[in-house]
Parts: C-alpha cells; sequence; structure tokens
C-alpha cells in the first residue's frame, strides 16, 4: 500500500514539476524573512516558530517586527501550500488550474493561513506556559503534537472537499488515526530526506554555501514533494486511488 501512495506521489510531482516549482517560490521567500529579522524566529519545515526564552529580551517594536515578519511568512507558506494542492486536484479532478487558483488567493489561502495562526498561536501558549511549568522539555512537545494533528491533513481538505477550516481540521486529526501507518511513512521520509539533505549540505559543502542549499532544497524540492504526499494520503481515502 505504502508503495503506490509513493508511486502516486513521484508520479504527480515529477508531471507536475514546472508548475510545483514555480509555486514553491512563496516558501522559499517565507524561509527567507525570518532570516532576515533578529532573533528569536526560526524557520521550520512548512513553518516559522518564535523562540520563547528572548521573549522577555525584546522591545515592543522588535516584537511588532517579529509578528510582522511571522505573519508575512505564514501567509505565504500558506498560498505555496494551498497551490500545490490545487495542481494535484487539478490533475485529479480535470479542473482549471487558473480558476482555482484565482479562488484560492481569496478562499483557500485565507482558511489555511487562519488555521495555521491559530496553530501558532496555541504553540506560542504551549511553550510560554511549559516554561513557565518547567515542563517544556517532555510536555511542550507532546501538546506541540495534538495541535499539528488537526493541521496536517487540514490544506488537502479544504481544496480537495472543500470542506469549512474546522472540518477541515476535524476530518485530518481523525485521518491521521484511521490511516495511521500513512502518516508514520510521511514522518519517515521527511525525516530521512531532510536528515541527507542537512549531512550533505553541511558536511561537503562550506557553511554558508551549506545553509543556502538547505534551504533552497528545503523550499523547492524537499516539502514541495511531502505536500504531494500529503495530499496523496488524502486522496487514498478515495477507494479508487487505493
Amino acid at each position: 500500500m505504502g508503495e503506490g501512495i509513493l508511486s502516486y506521489s513521484w508520479k504527480a510531482y515529477t508531471s507536475n514539476i514546472k508548475l510545483i516549482s514555480f509555486f514553491s517560490i512563496p516558501t522559499l521567500i517565507a524561509m527567507l524573512i525570518p532570516t532576515l529579522v533578529k532573533t528569536p524566529i526560526f524557520p521550520a519545515l512548512g513553518a516559522t516558530f518564535l523562540r520563547t526564552g528572548s521573549i522577555p529580551d525584546m522591545t515592543p517594536a522588535d516584537f511588532g517586527v517579529i509578528i510582522a515578519a511571522l505573519l508575512a511568512s505564514l501567509y505565504l507558506i500558506s498560498f505555496a501550500i494551498v497551490n500545490i494542492n490545487i495542481v494535484i486536484k487539478a490533475q485529479r479532478t480535470q479542473t482549471s488550474i487558473k480558476n482555482e487558483v484565482i479562488k484560492g488567493i481569496t478562499g483557500y489561502t485565507l482558511n489555511v493561513f487562519i488555521l495555521y495562526l491559530l496553530g501558532l498561536i496555541a504553540l506560542l501558549i504551549i511553550q510560554l506556559t511549559t516554561l513557565e511549568l518547567g515542563a517544556q522539555k517532555w510536555l511542550a512537545p507532546l501538546l506541540s503534537l495534538l495541535v499539528w494533528l488537526p493541521l496536517f491533513y487540514a490544506p488537502a481538505g479544504l481544496v480537495i472537499d472543500e470542506l469549512r477550516p474546522f472540518r477541515a481540521a476535524e476530518k485530518s486529526f481523525k485521518m491521521v488515526f484511521s490511516k495511521f501507518h500513512y502518516f508514520l511513512l510521511w514522518l519517515l521520509i521527511a525525516f530521512v530526506l531532510l536528515s541527507v539533505s542537512d549531512f550533505v549540505a553541511l558536511n561537503f559543502f562550506e557553511h554558508r554555501v551549506g545553509s543556502l542549499l538547505v534551504l533552497l532544497l528545503n523550499s523547492l524540492v524537499l516539502m514541495p514533494f511531502l505536500i504531494v504526499l500529503q495530499t496523496q494520503i488524502y486522496l487514498s481515502k478515495y477507494t479508487i486511488l487505493d
């Protein structure tokens, strides 16, 4: 079963690689934004996070700039994820990509952005609360995972099935457990791809060049493929694709 999902994902990715790469450019911009803003923010796969330990050192102006950067980065990432999902949807349903992208700019992207923003706020609250409780090392990751699960398939639910945001989040949470083996497969593939790219780039290239290469690979190659894989896993609920 896993081989079928990987096959569908690879075929969908390679057959639409030009469009997917084009729509991944906002992700590159989104991941560049945090590097141009003072700490404490850092980019990760598909998101931008706040280092809560440095919050007391920030001035109101610093905090305002960081929040603006977070919102811009989050919106661009939402835009990229939505458009990659639209490419896969258009391939499966033979709909017009142009019409879907126009629709997605005002509809899907805003909904994904809102869900991600709520998730980011929840993660920030978790980080601050567990820091105060002295349980940040073990409790924060567990609670953060619970926040992340409803967001995992939510963009696919919003774009593919045109669900309402919170219905998409509910569907995502249930689907993680109903197709748990696919969820674990995605995590394993993401871990391997990211680890290998980091190892090769940072060990065989000068640090600055390697860091730039990691950024390019994550933004334009690895993240887009992992989004396609997510979407294909979501589509596996339709028996015609299994």
